[in-house]
């Protein structure tokens, strides 16, 4: 995924004079960032980029003598290896991408746990897609797309142990360079505890957890957000992957990051906690703390058609009782030396979830509901598996390639969160995958800059993801706006036409003057409804907005290579630029992540190696 920016040729200039207003409204805006009590909205503002104020701030340079090591370890933890790649009858081969969306629910006859299950999760999920390789530089690929390939997002599992006859649970983490798993403790849980950290017929817990310092590194203080994002793309690659197995996902969010802490043993084997009183500004030095994992989220994996009864309260107990169990296994240094980006680790410690709040404290599963289609096959005749592991980020695109209306509209159709909806219902509730690892109602929605789609003017469009928010965005965007429904737009896609033109420049300089913005067949921004939900809910759902976003991040990465193209992530974007062009003042909506689509241009002097090279496999 992209963040940073190139000075570059300009594309052909806008035909539309409103759009050409829009692009020197958005250049030249020094609109006021609006106050906020909010510490997460503070944080945000902050780590704003601006063409005027300048970016947020980073490191200016690169100090490739600290760069973090991508892979974390705990030595000398047991290791369980996992089958490479996994067995064909465990794993999502036989499974074509589009049934996995279109078939009626719920997906293929769930399979047992056992490693070789353990195996095809991870290995369509989390594991390394490949190594590349040009001139002495060599950097491995995951199935996981990250900022900047930095990953920092880490995996750590909770499930009955397959080889220990007494049945105890194991806590694990998962080792990506060799697709295995480090058994770091085992969980002697009785009959009456069992049932509450792992409930009947569940399969498994998945839990992530960060270390900011990866992308800090090479970001600053906007790392926070890039971090967020990793989190959502990795929840969305496991919720896929989990379907293929016939099981759902869905994050457990009524544990509090106390209790995720205790389950991934954040305080076992790391670095000591961070030293009482945090600098107020960023500090270059040896600081191991940085390296400590921050716990994000825990997913708990269940056959799908079940509904697993979960009692929060009690599954907090049992987690306390982790920090008594014998861990085995001291985390490896990332960096020799560091810097301390403070906000990162203030605003972190602000937006902690310390519990269910008001009416989450039951796990519930909604329906599962399969993503609408069209009558015409658009897919290519791919597995999930394939679709999955084919992944990568594009790195530049051709700006000639138009992609047909149907696939366009296919593709946003699968970006729905609800699915296939009857009369008279609306897009809000998240049922369809991979939007269901969500328990909460949709928050996110896409403006769209299209470039080159068959039949399709060009120009600004807006799908709404949340038709309950519909009359607040039309609300607080410009007035001038059609919103009018394009020709062809299938029943029950909520796309809305905004201003015909070309905005491939306007694209292009909104986000941070990448060509690559306005070289694709479309581009787009993801806009959340943003302080009203710190407010109903709690700060705890600043980076929950940015989960999100990497969800429908992910489904755009798939659903493009889906159809033989490419898609890339752009973390970098001038954010009040954009707000301009859409006409927002305050801080009801943001922009929170940005993206593109199109035909990618491939770097032939880079070689491709096998992600796990072994017998039989000739790198």
């Amino acid at each position: 995924m992209l963040h940073r920016h190139r000075l570059l040729p300009r594309p052909p200039r806008s035909s539309s004079p409103q759009l050409a207003a829009l692009r020197c409204l958005a250049m030249s805006s020094s609109t006021p960032t609006p106050t906020s009590t909010s510490a997460a909205a503070e944080y945000h503002c902050r780590t704003k980029h601006s063409l005027t104020a300048g970016y947020a701030r980073g490191p200016g340079r690169l100090d490739w003598a600290n760069q973090p090591n991508p892979f974390l370890r705990f030595s000398p933890a047991p290791q369980l290896p996992l089958p490479n790649p996994p067995p064909p009858a465990s794993a999502s081969a036989s499974v074509p991408y589009a049934a996995l969306f279109h078939s009626p629910p719920p997906p293929p006859p769930p399979q047992p746990l056992t490693v070789d299950s353990l195996s095809a999760l991870l290995f369509h999920s989390l594991a390394l897609s490949a190594w590349k390789s040009t001139g002495l530089s060599t950097w491995s690929l995951r199935v996981n797309p990250s900022s900047g390939n930095l990953h920092p997002t880490e995996a750590h599992l909770l499930f009955p142990h397959p080889k220990d006859p007494a049945g105890c649970l194991a806590v694990a983490h998962y080792a990506p360079r060799d697709h295995l798993l480090e058994v770091r403790a085992t969980a002697p849980v009785g009959d009456r505890d069992r049932p509450a950290i792992l409930p009947a017929p569940a399969t498994a817990v998945l839990a992530l957890s960060s270390v900011f310092w990866r992308e800090a590194w090479k970001y600053g203080e906007r790392a926070l957000r890039y971090c967020n994002h990793d989190v959502g793309h990795a929840l969305a690659a496991v919720a896929v992957a989990a379907a293929a197995l016939g099981w759902d996902a869905r994050v457990l969010d009524g544990l509090s990051d106390e209790d995720l802490g205790r389950m991934v043993g954040v305080e076992k084997g790391s670095p000591a906690a961070a030293p009482e009183g945090l600098p107020d500004r960023a500090v270059k030095g040896r600081a191991p703390w940085v390296e400590r994992q921050h716990p994000d989220c825990a997913v708990l994996l269940f056959p799908a058609g079940s509904e697993p009864q979960v009692d929060y309260g009690r599954m907090s107990e049992v987690l306390r009782g982790f920090d008594a169990m014998q861990w085995v296994g001291k985390a490896n240094a990332l960096s020799k030396d560091h810097v301390v980006w403070d906000v990162i680790y203030r605003t972190a410690e602000q937006v902690k979830k310390h519990g269910p709040a008001p009416g989450e404290d039951r796990f519930f599963v909604v329906p599962w509901r399969k993503s609408p289609a069209l009558p015409e096959e658009l897919y290519k005749e791919l597995t999930v598996q394939e679709v999955v592991r084919r992944r990568r980020s594009a790195v530049d695109m051709d700006g000639v390639h138009v992609m047909e209306r149907d696939t366009f509209y296919q593709m946003l159709l699968h970006c729905l969160p609800s699915g296939e909806v009857g009369p008279g219902e609306r897009q809000g509730q998240q049922c369809a995958l991979p939007f269901r690892v969500l328990p909460w109602d949709a928050e996110v929605h896409a403006a769209l800059f299209v470039h080159r789609v068959s039949g399709l003017p060009k120009g600004l469009y807006f799908l709404v993801r949340n038709e309950e928010h519909f009359d607040a965005l039309k609300h607080a965007m410009r007035q001038d706006f059609e919103w009018v429904r394009p020709e062809g737009c299938p029943n029950g896609l909520p796309l809305y036409q905004l201003m015909k033109g070309d905005c491939q420049r306007l694209a292009m300089q909104i986000s941070c003057l990448q060509e690559i913005a306005s070289h694709g067949c479309f581009s787009l921004g993801m806009i959340a409804r943003f302080e009203p939900v710190l407010h109903e809910k709690g700060e705890w759902m600043y980076p929950r907005l940015f989960w999100e976003t990497g969800v429908l991040g992910q489904q755009l990465y798939l659903e493009s290579h889906a159809v033989g193209i490419s898609a890339t992530g752009i973390g970098c974007y001038f954010d009040d630029a954009v707000h301009e062009v859409l006409g927002l003042k305050d801080l009801e909506f943001q922009s929170l992540y940005h993206f593109t689509v199109g035909a990618p241009v491939l770097d032939k002097r880079i070689m491709s190696l096998p992600a796990y090279p072994g017998p039989g496999i000739d790198a």
